[in-house]
């Protein structure tokens, strides 16, 4: 249910996105909404793809920023335009106004890709970010690494997509000095993926995730991190005479050049993927669950649920933790069953299947963690 301030700027939209003539019979506007973001659209499925890819962003956001932070006043409005009635340039534009609202306008075309989308839906999170904690100057000096990093590791972690192919070797020379890279802001026009590999570098230089979630929590606040990131990561190499922060940059883009050892998730954070996905209590549709998607399957709302997260079920199935792959697949089958419009004993047999999958998946998980603890003979 929007809120009242909601319903007025659903309203609006409307009026704006609907053709001036009053021909758009059946160009009714659709909503979705989580805690960070409502979206609304004029294409049911496309709305709900949308509110669920922004949940993903919020999760891998979530792993480097204060949770607490995210707990906005206000969310995000995103409205998704078809291309005759934008008027910006590019594909997507961000802005904030005052108390803290931010939009985000998204020119909803085919030429629009997995990336940019996710770079558009994780810059408007951060410049919500700055302005909940750091008041309505945030965006000021928001910077751009900590964007490009969360949005191309949101998208990363849907397609398996292993560093090297974010590096262009012929374009290696020109790769910004880690102090310009730190200045760059998110509104700079520049959408290059080296703030993602600033992520990975501090990874490899064995960074933990308290201390780059200390290091991105500085850079939102304003403050420059070079200092702070040369103590970390140049103590790890005291055997190199006067070592340099870029020296180490340039040594980790060419170190990420080489084919990636691990692409797959950890088989918690499979488990607590599938598991989000098959839990519709977070939905607007009240009392929808597993046992209900049969019955419900040709409401429109329903529907248009169900389809988004069958796509991102094939997005994602490449990093799924070989523990849970088979309860990735079961679920997907389970989606299609309801869209395809198999037999009802079909989607009772699928959803037998997915039921144990999934608890074959958490033994798995169980033994192997048992097996790793410390001490164990």
């Amino acid at each position: 249910m929007l809120a009242p301030t909601g319903k007025l700027i659903v309203a609006a939209l409307l009026a704006w996105l609907l053709p001036v003539s009053g021909s758009g019979a059946g160009n009714e506007l659709r909503s979705a909404s989580n805690a960070q973001f409502e979206i609304v659209g004029l294409d049911g499925r496309s709305v709900a793809y949308v509110d669920e890819l922004s949940r993903h962003i919020v999760e891998v956001a979530g792993r480097y920023l204060d949770r607490r932070g995210l707990q906005f006043s206000q969310r995000i409005l995103v409205s998704l335009k078809p291309p005759e009635y934008v008027d910006f340039d590019g594909h997507y534009s961000v802005q904030f106004r005052a108390r803290g609202f931010v939009n985000l306008d998204v020119r909803w075309e085919s030429s629009l890709d997995l990336l940019t989308t996710c770079r558009a839906l994780s810059e408007a999170l951060l410049v919500r970010y700055s302005i909940f904690n750091y008041g309505q100057s945030g965006p000021d000096f928001l910077p751009d690494w900590p964007v490009a990093a969360i949005g191309t590791r949101a998208y990363a972690a849907l397609r398996s997509v292993p560093a090297a192919s974010m590096i262009q070797r012929a374009d290696l020379a020109a790769t910004p000095t880690v102090l310009s890279l730190l200045r760059r802001r998110w509104n700079d026009a520049v959408t290059d993926a080296n703030g993602y590999l600033l992520l990975l570098a501090m990874d490899r230089a064995g960074l933990d995730r308290r201390q780059v979630r200390a290091l991105i929590g500085q850079s939102i606040a304003g403050h420059n991190i070079a200092q702070q990131l040369a103590a970390r990561v140049l103590s790890n190499h005291p055997e190199a005479e006067n070592p340099q922060l870029d020296d180490w940059w340039i040594a980790s883009c060419l170190q990420l050049l080489e084919p990636p050892v691990e692409v797959i998730e950890t088989m918690e954070t499979s488990r607590q993927w599938i598991e989000a996905l098959a839990d519709f209590s977070s939905t607007e549709e009240q009392d929808l669950n597993l046992s209900r998607l049969w019955d419900l399957r040709n409401e429109p709302s329903t529907r248009t649920i169900i389809e988004a997260r069958y796509d991102i079920v094939k997005l994602r199935m490449t990093r799924v933790n070989p523990a849970y792959f088979n309860a990735a697949r079961s679920l997907g089958a389970l989606f299609e069953s309801c869209l395809d419009d198999a037999r009802r004993h079909k989607y009772i047999f699928n959803l037998s299947v997915y039921l144990g999958d999934i608890e074959d998946g958490k033994t798995v998980q169980q033994q192997v963690e048992a097996a790793l603890k410390p001490g164990r003979p």
